[in-house]
């Protein structure tokens, strides 16, 4: 895994937490403006930049089952980055 599918995994796990942490554990709204925070960052990307995250998106999405793997799969949209 190369440094950059690394710092993607980073997101995709963050994505995950906050995506699939009950709201007893975290606030829904917090983890609403961080995912929205993340969106933004990302979307301040080359195009370039974006086909490689996006890219590397759907390869770390094998890494993880279920629903997660669906979720990580979907993560370019979700994000904006498409």
């Amino acid at each position: 895994m190369t440094h950059s599918h690394h710092l993607i995994k980073v997101i995709a796990d963050m994505a995950i937490f906050l995506e699939f942490t009950d709201e007893h554990s975290l606030n829904p709204d917090a983890a609403v403006e961080m995912m929205e925070h993340i969106a933004a960052e990302l979307q301040l990307l080359t195009d370039d930049e974006k086909e490689s995250v996006i890219d590397s998106f759907a390869e770390i999405a094998k890494a993880y089952r279920g629903d997660e793997s669906d979720f990580v799969k979907g993560l370019p949209d979700t994000l904006g980055l498409r």
